[in-house]
């Protein structure tokens, strides 16, 4: 069974001026196909049930750098029903985090992700993300352990902005029985 996406394309605006997006519901697919081959090895699998141009944003450009406010933000614009929200945004200038999810889906199954530029970016991004709702946490690498280094920085969980989509059998045995794959039968 395939997890339930329902994508927000959601514009900034500050001060009453949209700015455009980049996100498409087209674009937002060619990124979910990058999330199912990456997930796949788990035999995981995610749907857009809904695509939809939310209302703007209207958030000034130096308080969109907390990617948790942002999420809350996000999230609080929307009841909370049975798919997991997916908020596609523009480029976050000053955010390092690619985008923000609630760690184990709580207290909702619900995600930004910011725009990269390109298909696999996006979904590699839009992927990780969704491994955070399904209770996967941060890989941090010990670069003296040159070892550890070269098993994790191709990993998906890898913290920091990477272009790895490994996992290890560790993790998608986390994801299988985390209690959002669990809600959709898995």
């Amino acid at each position: 069974m395939a997890i339930p996406l329902r994508i927000y394309i959601t514009p900034f605006a500050e001060r009453g001026a949209r700015e455009p997006e980049k996100w498409s519901c087209d674009t937002a697919k060619k990124a979910l196909n990058v999330v199912n081959t990456i997930w796949s090895k788990a035999k995981i699998s995610f749907v857009i049930n809904d695509c939809l141009t939310d209302k703007p944003l209207d958030m000034a450009k130096s308080a969109r750098n907390n990617d948790q406010r942002l999420l809350d933000v996000l999230s609080s614009r929307h009841n909370p029903d049975n798919a997991v929200h997916i908020y596609l945004v523009n480029s976050i200038e000053n955010l390092s985090a690619g985008g923000s999810s609630y760690l184990n889906s709580d207290p909702e199954p619900a995600s930004f992700v910011q725009w990269y530029g390109d298909d696999f970016a996006n979904g590699r991004a839009w992927a990780h993300e969704l491994g955070h709702l399904m209770s996967l946490d941060h890989v941090e690498i010990d670069y003296a352990d040159e070892r550890q280094a070269a098993a994790l920085r191709n990993n998906l969980m890898t913290k920091g902005l990477s272009v790895g989509s490994d996992l290890t059998s560790k993790q998608m045995d986390g994801a299988k029985g985390s209690k959002l794959v669990k809600r959709f039968g898995g």
